[in-house]
């Protein structure tokens, strides 16, 4: 097998070998395919008509449930409107008469204590602080009811009130003491405000009022299944049934044909749904048993849960190709013995100028590509025509490309290390343009102040910075610049230079903001903008002004580890659009009391099921920690935690965490 000769005639016999076989195969495939596709295509008529019978009385339930809760909803905000209405009369009824306000309210809630909704279970009224003040059961009545969650896992008083001042009404799913004992039960809910006493009024109902109707239309709809796709017949003793996840028969076959469809039978046609709602291809169903020879086509549906299978027999399917197969086979047999004859000969004459070829192959391993070298074949001439003189010249410029390319690939390395360089050489530039020294104040005991910045890339986008803009007052800012890499390092190098100049003209943060915004708006033709927050510490009274311009929300561990997020904003972006006057912002720390500042690189940290770090995790982490913790420990425990979220999973964007502590010292003259 060493001779190049043997290699061709064994190679010009196993081609042609293969030629046969593969001829053959297709014969065999192309026979049995052209009889399976007239039954696929039966099968396909016949699976297409039961999923159109089942979408179409599925999509019949699905509306009558979701008309159903709307007309629920509707019903609760009409009667919603009315109590609210009702409640405005009395009360000013009761002013026009000269009766108190408290002989007012507790009349109203005599009287809602009475009321029954309409398309609904009961009523019940709490007042801000999440307190019953109208319950069905009067053993709650004056108790908190803050403790029962929704389906989210917030807090429904507090939920209600909050969705309340931004749309007028809440409506929310959730889990609520039952009636009728200690356990819990899902509950629906409208709840109106009555802002003139601070009341939040509940009209509730039973989920399991919603779900009952829906069983029942289940089952309807699984009758008529039974009716309609039960009694079908396909060739071949086939039929059509449908199960479920669990294996329980839905629709079952009408007659013995179906006995053998054990559990493993199932599992295998459940194995063979494909991904999606589309049909899978008619196939052999191997759980059968070598005895029972069938094909299957599978869909899932997956709104239901359901699979519905067709079976047929695949016996009659193989007979006549392999009928076929027998008669190529004697033909086949002859011509390859005629060719191996023929190919002995034709390998014996390219064989020999081959040999030449071989020497200059081996000296291509011993060519050091990073110098010039000239090659010319001592045995054959590169200007022959045939095709190994196409050889000898492809040699020639394999050769001189393998030349170029290492040339090539010498200096892009060598660019790219250039590259690399500076780009470290930019990062250790912008990282020096940050605050790294810590404690940053050691000489101001009444703060306690930690920053870190990770970049996603060599350089990043993220700033913050911390200064004393007089002996008194602390400015501070965190920012992200939108995008990565050198752009937005630049751009953050601006925009930190702008708030630092700004900050040495104005004392108020939103006037800062104004006039940094201006200066990156006015010339901005990339449309780079930059989320900000910028703040200013009374070291004496813990009072911050501050403005937020689209930046995420700043976090506050408050006295006994609650935690509280500031939503509010000043303004959009900056650099976004030109003349925007920012709002005044104000909060205030108490002593002991620390504030959290964070990019969206922190809440957006992805891992390798793309499930972000979100800030319901980060305020939990914060909520567990001791309120007393240092700056610098809260800012390495939140890190360590961002990175055990993400895992080994590569970081998408620029993280940044500052955290104020303060410490109040006695004052100082201003």
């Amino acid at each position: 097998m060493n001779s190049l000769r043997v290699k061709i005639f064994v190679g010009v016999i196993a081609i042609l070998a293969l030629m046969a076989g593969g001829i053959m195969a297709y014969s065999l495939r192309a026979v049995r395919t052209a009889m399976v596709e007239a039954e696929q295509r039966s099968v396909e008529n016949v699976l297409q008509m039961a999923e159109l019978a089942i979408r179409s009385q599925y999509h019949q339930l699905l509306s009558g449930k979701v008309g159903a809760i709307q007309g629920r909803k509707e019903a609760f905000r009409q009667f919603g409107q009315t109590v609210r209405s009702t409640l405005d009369t009395l009360a000013t009824q009761a002013r026009s008469v000269g009766t108190s306000d408290e002989a007012a309210r507790a009349n109203a809630l005599d009287w809602l204590g009475a009321l029954s909704p309409v398309s609904g279970e009961y009523i019940f009224v709490f007042d801000r602080e999440g307190r019953a003040l109208v319950y069905p059961d009067r053993d709650m009545v004056g108790q908190d009811l803050s403790g029962f969650r929704d389906i989210r896992g917030r807090g429904v008083t507090q939920t209600a009130w909050s969705d309340s001042e931004l749309y007028g009404s809440s409506f929310l799913t959730y889990s609520w003491r039952s009636l009728k004992g200690p356990t819990t039960e899902q509950k629906y809910g409208l709840f109106v405000p009555f802002p003139r006493w601070g009341w939040m009024i509940g009209i509730v109902g039973d989920v399991a009022d919603l779900q009952r109707e829906t069983d029942v239309q289940r089952a309807e709809l699984v009758d008529r299944l039974r009716s309609s796709l039960g009694v079908l017949k396909l060739a071949g003793h086939g039929f059509v049934f449908v199960f479920d996840e669990s294996g329980q028969s839905v629709v079952a076959p009408q007659s013995r044909d179906g006995d053998w469809l054990t559990p493993s039978v199932l599992t295998d046609l459940k194995g063979m749904a494909s991904v999606g709602d589309e049909p899978s291809r008619l196939a052999p169903l191997a759980a059968a048993g070598p005895d029972r020879k069938v094909e299957a086509q599978v869909f899932r549906l997956k709104a239901l849960g359901w699979y519905v299978a067709a079976v047929v027999s695949s016996a009659a399917l193989a007979k006549p190709a392999q009928d076929l197969i027998v008669n190529q086979g004697l033909v086949f047999a002859g011509g390859i013995v005629l060719a191996a004859i023929l190919a002995w000969f034709l390998a014996q004459k390219v064989s020999r100028p081959l040999v030449a070829l071989t020497h200059r192959a081996r000296a291509l391993s011993e060519t050091d590509f990073t110098r010039r070298s000239q090659f010319v074949s001592p045995d054959r001439p590169a200007t022959s025509r045939d095709e190994v003189g196409r050889l000898a010249a492809a040699f020639s410029f394999m050769e001189d490309s393998l030349y170029r390319n290492v040339q090539t690939v010498m200096q892009v390395t060598q660019e790219r290390e250039r590259i690399e360089g500076e780009l470290n050489i930019a990062r250790d530039i912008q990282l020096g343009l940050l605050p790294k020294i810590f404690p940053a104040f050691p000489h101001r005991s009444e703060i306690d102040i930690h920053a870190a910045l990770v970049s996603a890339k060599e350089v990043g986008g993220d700033l913050y910075d911390f200064y004393f803009i007089d002996e008194r007052h602390l400015c501070f800012t965190i920012g992200d610049v939108a995008g990565k890499g050198v752009p937005a390092a630049l751009f953050m190098a601006i925009t930190k230079t702008l708030i630092k100049s700004a900050a040495d003209r104005f004392s108020d943060p939103w006037q800062m903001m104004t006039v940094v915004n201006e200066a990156l708006s006015s010339d901005n033709p990339n449309s780079i903008f930059v989320t900000s927050l910028i703040g200013v510490l009374d070291c004496v009274t813990g009072e911050i002004r501050y403005a937020n311009g689209g930046h995420n929300p700043p976090l506050i561990i408050r006295e006994g580890g609650r935690v509280e997020c500031l939503r509010s904003i000043s303004g959009p972006a900056l650099g976004v659009v030109e003349g925007v006057d920012y709002e005044p912002l104000v909060m205030r720390l108490a002593p002991g009391e620390t504030l959290v500042l964070y990019t969206d690189g922190v809440t957006e940290a992805m891992n390798g099921r793309n499930e972000l770090y979100e800030d319901e995790r980060l305020v939990q982490l914060l909520e567990l920690q001791d309120p007393f913790v240092p700056a610098q420990m809260l800012v390495e425990r939140i890190m360590v935690d961002v990175q055990a979220h993400a895992g080994d999973t590569a970081q998408s964007d620029d993280i940044t965490l500052v955290a104020l502590r303060f410490h109040q010292q006695p004052k100082r003259s201003s």
